[in-house]
């Protein structure tokens, strides 16, 4: 077991890579319409790098675990999630071995506890835990409750399941709250307006 103060990315001291998946603009909640959606940031910031600050980082390699804790924050692109653990699940070794080639280990899943926020410019999303699985390539958000806002919009829920390459949302759990202001939600940058009604 290593345990070793948090700077900068030490993810990459790892060999793992965060780049999360391809998605689409804004959020589609069955038939909720426009939806505002902070987990779509990390689908539209895959490219950019990932830098990831704590107070420590605990490498149970022999579990392929890396344990993240106090005060973590992960920023990619104009997206930021902060919560108090972020664990790291992969596969592969985290520390070379002896006279054995570097070998990049690869993310099945990450899981973000202890009460989660994730913000971009417009939007938040805010839940208890937050679980990214990279072989679905979706992310789920739970909580008593879910809360996502953008402006003066709110969603409220248990649960807020979001597939990274659809775009897809579902928001479930007990009755889903809904204030969607006229007018406050921004169709996607190049997205032509709707027609007006007659």
């Amino acid at each position: 077991m290593i345990v070793m103060k948090s700077a900068l990315a030490p993810m990459l001291a790892l060999g793992l890579c965060l780049t999360m998946p391809t998605g689409s603009a804004l959020a589609q909640a069955a038939g909720q319409g426009n939806v505002p959606n902070a987990l779509q940031g990390f689908a539209a910031n895959r490219d950019q790098p990932v830098r990831i600050t704590s107070n420590t980082l605990e490498v149970r390699d022999k579990d392929k675990i890396a344990v993240f804790a106090g005060n973590v924050v992960v920023v990619q692109g104009d997206t930021t999630m902060r919560s108090p653990e972020l664990w790291v699940f992969y596969e592969g070794n985290a520390a070379p071995m002896d006279n054995q080639p570097q070998s990049t280990s690869s993310i099945k899943r990450l899981e973000a506890k202890g009460g989660v926020v994730v913000q971009t410019k417009e939007q938040t999303a805010t839940g208890d835990t937050g679980i990214f699985e990279m072989k679905s390539n979706t992310v789920t958000l739970t909580g008593k409750p879910v809360v996502l806002t953008q402006g003066p919009n709110v969603v409220r829920g248990q649960k807020l399941t979001v597939d990274l390459i659809t775009g897809v949302s579902r928001i479930e759990g007990g009755r889903v709250e809904s204030l969607i202001v006229p007018g406050s939600v921004k169709p996607p940058e190049g997205a032509a307006a709707p027609a007006p009604r007659r």
